[in-house]
């Protein structure tokens, strides 16, 4: 890792719907059909911002049939996941980030 990766991980984070992103894989596996359900996207939007964050493997996914689901990275010597822990203590303190986990889990309990 050099300090470009570390700028560019960083700038990811700071762009509102790859935070709003970051913060509903925090505590799940979701479908992009399921964030933009949530976020009330479009799937164009989505797609974009995973892709990124995926690049900066911020995100992995996995395959299950015709379904892509996408959680946070979870190599726990990565200063990637190191910078999603570091959100999840600050997400928790936002209310509008509170509020997208609660329609998450709506969205996921209608599924």
């Amino acid at each position: 890792m050099n300090v470009k990766d570390i700028r560019l991980i960083l700038k990811s984070c700071a762009e509102d719907t790859r935070l709003r992103i970051l913060n509903l894989l925090d505590d799940e596996e979701v479908t992009v059909k399921v964030i933009c359900e949530t976020l009330k996207i479009s799937q164009s939007v989505v797609s974009k911002h995973l892709s990124r964050l995926r690049l900066l493997k911020m995100v992995v996914d996995r395959r299950s049939g015709n379904l892509v689901y996408y959680r946070l990275t979870r190599k726990t010597e990565s200063f990637q996941y190191k910078i999603t822990l570091f959100l999840h203590e600050q997400c928790q303190q936002i209310s509008s980030l509170q509020d997208d986990k609660k329609i998450l889990l709506k969205v996921l309990e209608n599924a």
